[in-house]
């Protein structure tokens, strides 16, 4: 081994028969380069053209292996594909749908002007905002005792999946309240007993309090800024110019929808127009690729969204999402009795939040 400097040395026989000479590189190294049998990793972030540079290298045969499991990276804990994985089959559509061929300089000047292209990257700072703005309300080292002592509280709370969630709700409710995040925590675990929650993190964030909110959010199922966040002499204008960039993109993409059919919509099909404006607006601000039938795309893990999209495809089904486009906060935008597992078959929301989970909410 060149750094530990141990040597293994093998029988001739087994080399002879069980092994063979390989070599590793990048899909960039490989280009021009052909072997007898190419063995190639992804993992879902590779385009169209790169897959393709790796699936012809191999004159006899070419296997690939999909990365569907975490890297082990704590810091990606909290990303959707690590908490709800893509099967094999979503993860090479999600390839194919990634085309880098080069776009000449008046199409990308054309793209970045496209309202639908730069909402899903506002609604994305606007939300990072609201959580950075709070860490820095509160302060490092209430920062650290929440981690250090989250445990200790809830045993192995830490380690759960949904617990980054409910550390960003603690930290907003520090930050509006003044109180620590421990008090906030300790308050929501004596409500009722944990023993028999399946997802401890996930109940804890649902008994949780929403902060209160100086208007609602720039889309139904995006957070308002809180009021300490808002009277701040720094983030309070920040995060208002980022909310209103939000609503701007947003309404833009409502005045430009049902011009043309939408790829998600059935041939032959006439979609309501108010249907069709609210799917658009979804569609951009989660990304969702434009040549994906589904209608607002895959299932969401977040409660808020998880129950907007569920309104949305009740209205999809019903034809009549302009009768019932209420915000998904008018009674449902707060309630947190799902599971990830039951977003594909949410009961209509309660229109008062009780003070913990029901029954039939499966923890």
């Amino acid at each position: 081994h060149s750094r530990s400097q141990l040597k293994c040395q093998l029988p001739a026989d087994y080399v002879t028969t069980s092994t063979g000479l390989g070599y590793a590189t990048t899909i960039h190294g490989a280009q021009g380069v052909s072997a007898d049998t190419m063995h190639g990793l992804v993992t879902g972030q590779e385009s169209r053209q790169q897959l393709y540079t790796m699936l012809s290298r191999g004159r006899h045969g070419n296997h690939l292996y999909l990365q569907v499991v975490g890297d082990g990276d704590p810091h990606t804990v909290i990303r959707p594909d690590t908490i709800s994985p893509r099967t094999p089959t979503e993860t090479l559509h999600q390839i194919l749908a990634r085309d880098e061929a080069p776009v000449s300089a008046s199409t990308l000047l054309r793209e970045l002007n496209d309202p639908a292209a730069r909402l899903c990257q506002a609604v994305q700072r606007y939300t990072n905002g609201l959580q950075v703005a709070a860490e820095q309300l509160v302060g490092p080292q209430t920062i650290q005792t929440l981690d250090s002592r989250a445990d200790q509280v809830v045993p192995h709370l830490t380690n759960e999946p949904s617990w980054p969630t409910l550390r960003a709700h603690l930290l907003t409710l520090a930050a509006e309240t003044g109180e620590h995040p421990l008090l906030h925590l300790q308050t929501a675990a004596a409500g009722r007993e944990l023993h028999t929650a399946g997802h401890m993190a996930a109940v804890l964030d649902w008994r949780l309090p929403e902060p209160a909110a100086t208007e609602p959010g720039p889309l139904p199922w995006l957070p308002g800024i809180p009021q300490a966040l808002h009277d701040h002499p720094v983030w309070g204008r920040y995060l208002a110019k980022r909310s209103e960039l939000v609503t701007d993109l947003a309404n833009r993409i409502r005045g430009h929808a049902g011009q043309e059919q939408p790829v998600w919509a059935p041939p032959g099909s006439r979609p309501n127009l108010a249907i069709i404006a609210e799917v658009a607006v979804w569609r951009a601000a989660n990304g969702i690729h434009p040549n994906d039938p589904r209608p607002t795309g895959a299932a969401q893990l977040e409660t808020a969204s998880a129950l907007w999209q569920h309104h949305l495809n009740r209205g999809l089904a019903s034809d009549d999402i302009g009768r019932h486009g209420v915000r998904a906060r008018d009674g449902a935008g707060s309630s947190r009795d799902h599971r990830p597992e039951d977003r594909q078959c949410m009961p209509k929301p309660p229109a008062i939040r009780p003070s913990s989970p029901p029954p039939a909410a499966g923890f």
